[in-house]
């Protein structure tokens, strides 16, 4: 038998393997608008889109609507995602559905009021409810959280439940949705609005007009405070924009927005 040692026969260079060169990708930079409500959504359907597409570096800007709808007249996005479509859009702009949501009014869990009409939630936010024991809640007297009026939840809550009316002077104003969860966690006669996708089992969304805000009855247009919000671009998409825009409106960019709480448009 021929055993051979380590030390014998011709030694043999490894020549490794040659690293590729970088290729240099192009970045292409796209700027998104939307409300605070639905940033987290949107940043999330960024990245999922990044992950199949890494050249584009997507910004995502959390603005009132009425500040990102400014944005986007002002060349400072090429995209906006708007809770409250403008009633007077640029001749050339381009807008489309994109998901549903229900503005919910939400209570404190302590809270047991059944449930409102429009007529009674119009008029608890003008403060003429002096005890939510007379509706059947917890007694003691309201106390409303409302939005600033440059956001949209502000401009729908104006335009579907208060119409002529205004809110009351003793109402708080919340900046933002988290806001309005936290004022509504700490002081359990307070009652706010705000999406429903942004609620959590802190609070209470109540019944209004006998419906609930789930995804259901907002896929069907029954909540009565259902909304459709828009992508919104100044001109025809074309490019970056485009292809972002028709991502979100399929099947991709659907199941993210609908995995944060929002409601895919019936087809």
């Amino acid at each position: 038998m021929l055993t051979l040692s380590a030390g014998c026969g011709p030694q043999v260079s490894r020549i490794p393997t040659p690293t590729p060169a970088p290729v240099d990708v192009e970045v292409v930079p796209l700027t998104v608008v939307c409300p605070e409500s639905v940033a987290p959504a949107v940043r999330a359907a960024a990245s999922a889109f990044r992950g199949e597409r890494p050249a584009f570096e997507i910004t995502v800007l959390a603005q009132a609507d009425a500040l990102a709808m400014r944005a986007l007249r002002q060349g400072d996005a090429e995209i906006a995602v708007l809770t409250w479509l403008p009633e007077e859009l640029p001749e050339n702009a381009w807008a489309r559905p994109v998901v549903r949501d229900g503005l919910a009014i939400v209570v404190n869990p302590q809270n047991g009021v059944p449930g409102l009409t429009m007529t009674q939630l119009q008029d608890l936010f003008r403060g003429r409810l002096e005890d939510w024991a007379a509706w059947g809640g917890l007694p003691g007297p309201p106390q409303l959280i409302a939005r600033e009026t440059a956001s949209g939840d502000s401009a729908f809550f104006q335009a579907w439940v208060m119409r002529d009316a205004r809110v009351s002077l003793n109402a708080l104003m919340a900046p933002t949705s988290e806001a309005v969860l936290d004022f509504v966690v700490d002081d359990a006669l307070s009652v706010g609005y705000l999406s429903s996708a942004r609620t959590d089992g802190r609070v209470r969304a109540v019944v209004i007009n006998g419906v609930p805000p789930t995804a259901e009855t907002i896929a069907n247009n029954l909540y009565p405070l259902t909304r459709t919000h828009f992508v919104v671009m100044m001109t025809e998409p074309e490019g970056a924009a485009r292809e972002f825009a028709q991502w979100l409106l399929a099947a991709p960019g659907q199941e993210v927005l609908q995995a944060h709480g929002f409601v895919p448009i019936p087809e």
